[in-house]
């Protein structure tokens, strides 16, 4: 039986499941297939931090508006004038 936690994120309303300890079947398999039961041996809860993929595309999307900004203050400058 391969032991999972469950992570439960309340800022983004998403679940986690990361893998704690494979069974023995599954170590022994080159693929680490389990075909057995799980089990959840941890779980808690998450109320300030946000999921790895909510946090990766808020700051895809903070890199991408501030360079958006910046070519706009680029943009805006009059090339004449120096």
């Amino acid at each position: 039986m391969c032991y999972y936690e469950r992570v439960v994120f309340v800022a983004c309303g998403h679940e986690d499941k990361r893998l704690v300890q494979h069974c023995h079947f599954a170590r022994n398999d080159p693929n680490h297939q389990c075909f057995g039961a799980w089990n959840y041996r941890r779980q808690w809860v998450e109320h300030e931090t946000e999921c790895d993929s909510c946090t990766r595309q808020r700051r895809q999307l903070k890199a991408h508006d501030s360079a958006v900004c910046m070519s706009l203050d680029r943009t805006d400058s009059p090339m004449g004038s120096q």
